[in-house]
């Protein structure tokens, strides 16, 4: 192709490449076209070769190449093969939420690390505290001199002896020591076999002797407690808290006493208006209700809703506050004066006659005599239809309480203290067992669940408010409950565990089966939600804190425990003096408990605190013998003896003086030792067995008698007289003294028991030594005998008498021999293993003789 072509064809090319839109044209110079074509071609040359070879292939194959490129096109390779760029977290609410979270964290920990490390310094305060007043509290219990007794102490250096015995210093306060005597002569009279008093009569007025400086508060709760109480005493055989329960007469005394006490309030208003009240006439209930409703609504405004007038004063306050004075006839005359309410006026009538009957005549309204229920139905219905929306609160509260329904009704208006409540509740009360209009009425059980469980310390806030709340246990016949709650304080305590413990000498205590219970528990088949109190574990928790100072007066309240068993079933007055006793058994404690020993008759004991209870069941014998097992059982042998003296129970003694002589009986006598001890209670023993030998059982009696005179043998023994304590082995036929009189020994061994087996070694080798001492003195005499006549003169006859004597030694010595071989064979004889050092002592000492 020569040029001229070649220029024709690349202008035809260059007007088909023309289109009609106007574009910029690149003009290239044969360089450049060279230059490109050159770079066309080495693409061509390197890539083009393999998608070549995959064009023929696919080709060959049938595959549809254009489709094939439009579906490779259309296929995007970038989210499954193209690398990802990380993308940052930009989620900021979480890291916000995050970081607060941690902040918070950080907090809680290091702030509960802080209470802990305070929590840690309050504790070692308060311990040292403790200590330091623990410390403080046994100094002062050191009686030391009185101040006012030297008043110028500080001026002269005078020289000062402390008492050989401190005395402790009294831990009854005043109020404690106050309830103590009363204790004390209560327990007396009743001793004495008297009629006994009413307990709780004389700590009430005790309480409200002006010379005691009570508070005022204290006469209350005594007061209310006091006024409960006196109903019809039950008998010992009756539950109390099931007595309580059953009938209405803790019901009429409650509204009697808040009855009383609101007449002492209308009288102190009435005596603050006096010019309002223009007070007159009669004093009774019916002037007191008419001066106190003057003085109460005398503001025109007091009087908006009340509905009807009599004598120129709202009618139904009048009536309302007559029956909350307990006056049903000044109610009676109100309503007659009124003319209203015949219904009703007939009804209140009927009741205040049955009330005057039953004041009369302990007179009690059953189920056949209610001739009136047609017209308490009436006036019921009344109630419900009409009086519900009623704008007189107190024509309200009147229907309410003579027909005693809609317990639920707070009446707020005319009910504005607690005493208004409990008043108004018990009022409305459901006390017999009627089934008529019960649906809508409360019941006793229902009144104590709602102040005890519904309402409860925090709604009366009685912790600030103690005395308050006790009167509303104690009014609705809560005592248990009340006086657990009186109990928690200090201050109260005293009061409390008295208070307890006059109910329960009255038979109005409810206590529980166990004395291991807690202070307040419940029966299962008590009714709910009645508790019972732990009269037991109030006393002992209350004496303990005294009993080591003012012991006179905590056994005082221990008699009272003698109708309560322990759990072992003995009697808890004699647990608690035996406890009390263990914990300090020194001779003042012995003496001012069983007193002093009859002269005439070592066995009885004079005198003693104890003697003042008289038990037909127990006596200081039988306490002396309780506490000598339970210090057996502690290992306080010593003082137990003692005590097995006291209770006369010489078998029990004898047994335990063998088992601790048993153990010393072979050591020497020191100063202050047990075994000088226990040798003086030996010598007591040996006399007081010359009495009442016959008590004691004959194996226990032998076995004593040989250790009383190996106690006399080892004493010879240690002091160096050997001739006095052979003569104990000999007479006793403790050890043989020939080979013959072994198994007569080994014999009367055997009847003996264990405790002289245990020393038997001591004894054998105590006798081996003997033996051989003697030994060795007869053999050194007889040496010097032989060596004088050896120095003589050789050639003069020997003596006859020096003869003689020598043969009389070795004759000794031979006996000897005997008796250290009848030693041997009585240990090897013995059905006993002596231990493996006596048995070679004794051999050796035997085989040294020969």
């Amino acid at each position: 192709m020569d040029l001229n072509e070649l220029l024709q064809q690349a202008q035809r090319l260059s007007n088909e490449t023309q289109m009609d839109t106007e574009m910029p044209r690149v003009e290239r110079t044969l360089s450049q076209v060279l230059q490109a074509t050159q770079e066309l071609h080495a693409r061509v040359t390197q890539a083009g070769t393999n998608d070549l070879q995959a064009h023929i292939l696919l080709g060959s194959r049938g595959v549809d190449l254009p489709k094939l490129t439009q579906k490779l096109e259309s296929l995007s390779a970038r989210q499954s093969f193209e690398p990802l760029n990380p993308i940052a977290d930009t989620d900021v609410e979480g890291y916000l939420k995050n970081e607060r979270e941690n902040a918070i964290i950080a907090v809680i920990e290091e702030t509960n690390r802080n209470i802990f490390k305070s929590v840690e310094r309050n504790k070692m305060r308060c311990i040292f505290a403790e200590w330091g007043e623990e410390k403080e509290r046994l100094l002062n219990a050191l009686v030391g001199p009185n101040q006012d007794d030297f008043p110028e102490v500080h001026r002269h250096m005078v020289p000062t002896v402390l008492p050989q015995s401190a005395l402790p210093r009294s831990r009854l306060n005043r109020v404690e020591a106050m309830y103590a005597q009363e204790i004390k002569l209560y327990n007396q009279v009743h001793n004495q076999g008297t009629q006994r008093p009413n307990l709780l009569v004389q700590f009430t007025q005790v309480v409200k002797d002006q010379q005691n400086t009570f508070d005022n508060q204290i006469h209350e709760m005594w007061s209310v407690l006091s006024y409960m109480a006196n109903v019809t005493p039950l008998s010992r055989s009756a539950d109390p808290i099931k007595s309580r329960q059953s009938g209405a007469p803790f019901v009429q005394q409650a509204l009697g006493y808040l009855e009383q006490c609101y007449k002492q309030y209308m009288n102190t208003v009435i005596q603050k208006n006096r010019l309002v009240g223009m007070r007159g006439g009669i004093p009774n209930v019916y002037n007191t209700v008419c001066s106190y409703v003057a003085i109460t609504f005398q503001m025109p405004q007091s009087l908006i809703g009340l509905l009807d007038v009599s004598a120129g004063r709202p009618l139904w306050p009048l009536v309302y506050y007559s029956l909350r004075s307990g006056d049903l006839g000044a109610g009676v005359q109100f309503l007659k004066e009124g003319g209203v309410c015949v219904d009703l006026l007939k009804l209140l009538q009927h009741k205040h006659q049955i009330k005057q009957q039953q004041q009369q005549q302990q007179y009690q309204l059953g189920d056949q005599e209610r001739p009136n229920a047609k017209l308490e139905g009436q006036l019921k219905l009344e109630y419900n239809n009409k009086l519900r929306v009623c704008t007189d609160p107190f024509k309200k509260a009147v229907y309410a309480i003579v027909l005693a329904c809609d317990p639920h009704e707070p009446h707020q208006e005319v009910v504005r203290t607690i005493d208004d409540f409990l008043w108004m509740q018990l009022s409305v009360l459901c006390t017999d067992e009627r089934l008529d209009y019960n649906i809508e009425r409360l019941s006793y059980g229902g009144l104590q669940s709602l102040i005890l469980e519904k309402y409860g310390e925090n709604y009366f806030n009685a912790r600030e408010k103690t005395p308050l709340y006790f009167q509303v246990l104690v009014l609705t016949g809560q005592f248990e409950a009340a006086i657990e709650f009186l109990a928690r304080t200090d201050a109260n305590r005293p009061h409390a565990v008295h208070m307890a413990i006059a109910l329960n000498e009255l038979n109005m205590l409810g206590t529980p089966s166990d004395v291991q219970k807690p202070l307040l528990s419940a029966e299962p088949t008590d009714p709910p939600p009645m508790r019972r109190l732990n009269l037991a574990r109030l006393i002992i928790m209350y004496t303990k804190c005294f009993e080591q100072t003012d012991t006179v007066e905590a056994l005082q309240y221990y008699y009272l425990l003698r109708h309560f068993k322990a759990t072992d079933g003995r009697n808890l007055m004699m647990t608690c003096f035996c406890d009390m006793l263990v914990e300090n058994c020194d001779d003042k404690m012995l003496l001012l408990i069983f007193g002093e020993p009859d002269p005439n008759d070592p066995w009885r004991y004079i005198g003693g605190i104890f003697a003042q209870f008289p038990n037909m069941e127990h006596d200081k014998y039988a306490l002396a013998g309780m506490v000598g097992d339970e210090l057996s059982d502690r290992t306080k042998f010593e003082a137990a003896i003692r005590l097995y003296f006291i209770g006369g129970q010489m078998d029990k003694a004898l047994r335990l003086l063998c088992s601790l002589l048993t153990q010393v009986v072979h050591q020497p006598t020191r100063q202050g030792s047990i075994r000088e001890q226990l040798s003086a209670v030996s010598e007591r023993m040996n006399q007081s067995l010359a009495r009442r030998k016959m008590d004691v059982d004959e194996h226990v009696m032998r076995t004593y008698t040989m250790l009383s005179q190996l106690l006399k043998f080892f004493d010879y023994y240690h002091a160096g007289e050997s001739r006095l304590a052979v003569e104990i082995l000999t007479k006793n036929r403790i050890t043989p003294n020939t080979s013959a009189e072994v198994d007569e020994c080994v014999s009367s061994l055997k009847l003996v028991g264990s405790d002289i087996i245990k020393v038997l070694p001591d004894v054998l080798l105590a006798a081996m030594d003997l033996i051989y001492a003697e030994y060795l003195q007869v053999k050194a005499s007889a040496g010097s005998t032989g060596g004088g006549s050896s120095s003589g003169v050789a050639a003069s006859a020997p003596d006859d008498t020096a003869g003689q004597a020598g043969d009389g030694k070795e004759e000794l010595l031979m006996h000897l021999r005997a008796r250290a071989k009848a030693l041997t064979n009585m240990a090897a004889t013995l059905p006993y293993r002596m231990p493996s050092d006596t048995n070679n002592r004794l051999v050796q000492l035997e085989i040294l003789m020969h």
